[in-house]
């Protein structure tokens, strides 16, 4: 993981901050998993319907995608990511811990939207601290690295804190991931840092990163404009994924409340392979002369339409294969969170690059303030048919992974982009910053 532009000891550094951003993703997705894994004891405690139940699970999203867009136009590139990542934690810790103290469902949405608005800059200020300690060639695999923290937060939280909830109640799994976000912060304040590969140090940038291209050619690009529409399809089944996979699999599935957990590990432990051997094939690839379109554009429209055509069969089958058109309908498109900021990363000028990852990775996750509610309402519809409304659900959510799949191929080609970029990007005095209005 080591490169020929770092030291032995900033090595060292880059891989237990990478340690970091990965259980900082773990933490991120115990956080979300609680509020699924409770679904049921939430929905019976608080007398709610699943229309109601969703609306709490879109509430979340109700400032997840504005504080992240407000932190990548705002915040990175004048305040060190270390810092972000902190105060992060702290809200994420500030908004569970109250949630064990009190039956109210006023407490629970306000927690709710606060932890949404400290959780919406997390995944890509996370990806963009971590490509300040790699070189943009060696990028892939510490980004599945990072994600991996995702599978990890699912796969654990899945039979942990199923094992909390129904030992000790639903509400001590909220206090249990306000107190790990409390003992990640402690840890980060001592290994958290800006990398050599930060935009601002411009020794180790190439020349043409010390330039910037106007904000209409960088948003208008074909190639961004894909990865934004393949990235918000993609956010529409991981943000449901959270907060209705627990129930789906109990009242849609019918499977026991105490298997679920171990459901939703065994469907998260493939994910840990397909994401690290999914990233090390394509960054392979690369290395051998396969084109960033292949490797990237084609990749991430494959991962969605394979991940909705799983989805539509696990509905007309039952048992192992069941469970494993789930598995990949629900991990596949997490490989879109790797190419995705990957292919930005390539294209766009350093001094522009963090902001443009922030603010389409978390821009994207207003998909997830829809699909939740949306998939409450759908549910809701069939009546007393609960099987029928999640199979009606989950179809529709198939449809949008699809959807997704055609942007990618039909829109994301990478060379295309830097070419046209280098032809008119300008140089820029302070590479590092860019004024908020350019981006």
């Amino acid at each position: 993981m080591s490169s020929p532009g770092l030291t032995a000891s900033t090595s060292g550094r880059a891989i237990a901050v990478l340690i970091m951003l990965f259980l900082f993703q773990t933490l991120n997705f115990f956080d979300k998993l609680v509020f699924g894994l409770s679904a049921v004891h939430i929905m019976k405690d608080l007398s709610l319907s699943p229309k109601e139940f969703g609306l709490i699970g879109s509430s979340f999203f109700l400032l997840f995608s504005l504080s992240g867009m407000a932190v990548g136009l705002f915040v990175i590139g004048r305040v060190p990511a270390k810092w972000i990542l902190m105060l992060l934690a702290a809200i994420w810790s500030a908004t569970q811990i109250p949630v064990f103290f009190s039956s109210s469902v006023i407490t629970l949405v306000v927690c709710r939207i606060i932890l949404g608005a400290g959780e919406g800059p997390g995944l890509p200020t996370a990806l963009h601290a971590c490509y300040n300690w790699f070189p943009a060639e060696k990028r892939s695999v510490p980004s599945a690295v990072v994600l991996q923290g995702i599978s990890v937060g699912l796969l654990a939280g899945g039979p942990f804190l199923t094992w909390i909830i129904l030992g000790y109640g639903w509400r001590t799994g909220f206090l249990v991931c306000g107190l790990l976000g409390l003992a990640w912060m402690l840890l980060w304040s001592v290994i958290g840092g800006e990398g050599p590969y930060a935009a601002a140090n411009d020794k180790h940038d190439v020349p043409t990163d010390a330039a910037t291209v106007p904000a209409r050619v960088l948003w208008c690009d074909p190639t961004v404009i894909g990865v934004i529409i393949m990235s918000t399809m993609s956010y529409w089944i991981v943000g449901i994924s959270a907060t209705w996979l627990p129930p789906f699999l109990q009242l849609g599935l019918g499977y026991k409340p105490t298997d679920v957990g171990w459901i939703i590990s065994a469907i998260y432990i493939f994910q840990s392979p397909l994401l690290l051997g999914g990233s090390w094939l394509t960054q392979f690839l690369q290395r051998q002369g396969w084109s960033l379109r292949a490797c990237l554009g084609n990749a991430s429209g494959l991962a969605l339409g394979v991940a909705g055509c799983a989805l539509l069969l696990s509905i007309a089958t039952s048992g192992a294969l069941q469970l494993a058109c789930v598995a990949i309908a629900f991990a596949a498109p997490s490989l879109t969170t790797i190419f995705g900021p990957v292919a930005l990363g390539a294209i766009a000028p350093a001094a522009q690059r963090g902001r443009l990852i922030v603010v389409i990775y978390s821009g994207n996750a207003a998909s997830a303030l829809f699909s939740n509610a949306l998939t409450g309402w759908i549910v809701g519809e069939a009546g007393s048919n609960v099987a029928l409304g999640y199979a009606h659900a989950m179809t529709f959510t198939a449809g949008i992974l699809i959807v997704g799949a055609v942007a990618a191929f039909a829109l994301i080609f990478p060379e295309r982009s830097i070419a046209r970029f280098a032809r008119t990007a300008t140089p820029s005095p302070s590479a590092g910053i860019v004024p908020a209005a350019s981006t």
